[in-house]
């Protein structure tokens, strides 16, 4: 096999809690995260070197060393052995910096697609190890669907799916994580929580009740307290989507992405109609289970 292709979806922060800033710098969370239908593609191909390159082929993303695409294949050759290099394509239908995952979902795209191309048969632990070190939300992606994540998102629990239609607006203004993280203004990690937080709890058990409406009522994202222009503008866009009928609404990630849950697919694009015209980016996007997130085709179809 000389080449594949994988579609790859975004995922939303259902509920998200910022614990506190632990000693290394980085800071403790606490998310449930669900895989939803908004998808980027990442072709791989063996460019018969060891080298490994990037290509935007379409949309905006990180080139080179700086993409995680390029992080997480260079981690699996270290950690492997392996001496041969991957030419790696992106066409993106992920919004770049809007808290909807495109980075870590293409580089557990780059992960999955390359263990087969280079023939390796990792054990899921050791695979989990690469993808947490490559990324956050890495990890989660390998699995998709719907998980209770904390630590830096790498210690994941599997939560009950949700089956809903989602519309998701993308403002113009992207936020930074770095400056979002700023923004809370979070003070050091107080030894480690064990017990869910009060929304974390919320929000899983409405999932395991099943009911939509309940958990578009526990929605909850601790960074749309942060005052940064980005994540002001993405406060509008919830706000919107509440008055256009949405069940619930709330920021994913650390912005500037908003999704609102709809009662069904036909509410969903009602509303999506009523806010298209005044937002950049917007999609009608259903959630999607775990091992419906990666889609692994051999050869090559960009121009598919």
């Amino acid at each position: 096999m000389s080449g594949l292709t994988i579609q790859t979806a975004a995922k939303i922060n259902l509920c998200l809690r910022v614990l506190g800033r632990r000693a290394d710098g980085y800071h403790e969370v606490e998310t449930v995260l669900h895989t939803v239908g908004v998808w980027d593609r990442v072709t791989i191909r063996d460019p018969g070197s060891s080298e490994i390159t990037i290509t935007i082929a379409s949309g905006e993303a990180p080139e080179g060393e700086g993409n995680l695409c390029w992080r997480a294949a260079s981690l699996l050759a270290q950690r492997t052995g392996v001496k041969r290099g991957a030419a790696i394509a992106l066409d993106k239908g992920i919004p770049l910096r809007s808290g909807l995952g495109g980075g870590s979902s293409d580089a557990a795209a780059t992960l999955v697609g390359l263990s087969r191309l280079w023939g390796l048969d990792l054990p899921p632990d050791e695979l989990d190890a690469i993808a947490a070190e490559a990324g956050a939300d890495v990890p989660f992606f390998l699995r998709g669907g719907c998980c209770l994540a904390r630590g830096m998102g790498e210690k994941l629990t599997p939560c009950p799916e949700l089956t809903a239609w989602l519309v998701i607006v993308a403002p113009e203004r992207g936020v930074s994580t770095g400056q979002a993280y700023a923004a809370l203004r979070r003070g050091a990690t107080l030894g480690r929580r064990r017990a869910p937080s009060r929304p974390i709890k919320r929000l899983t058990d409405a999932l395991k009740g099943g009911d939509v409406a309940s958990v578009a009522g526990a929605l909850h994202n601790d960074f749309e307290a942060a005052k940064i222009a980005g994540i002001d503008e993405a406060l509008k866009a919830k706000e919107e989507l509440l008055s256009a009928g949405c069940l619930g609404a709330a920021m994913s990630g650390s912005g500037s992405a908003v999704f609102g849950i709809a009662r069904d697919r036909p509410h969903a694009e009602e509303v999506a109609s009523l806010s298209r015209p005044r937002w950049p980016w917007l999609a009608v996007a259903p959630t999607v289970n775990a091992g419906d997130n990666l889609v692994v085709t051999e050869g090559e179809e960009r121009d598919a």
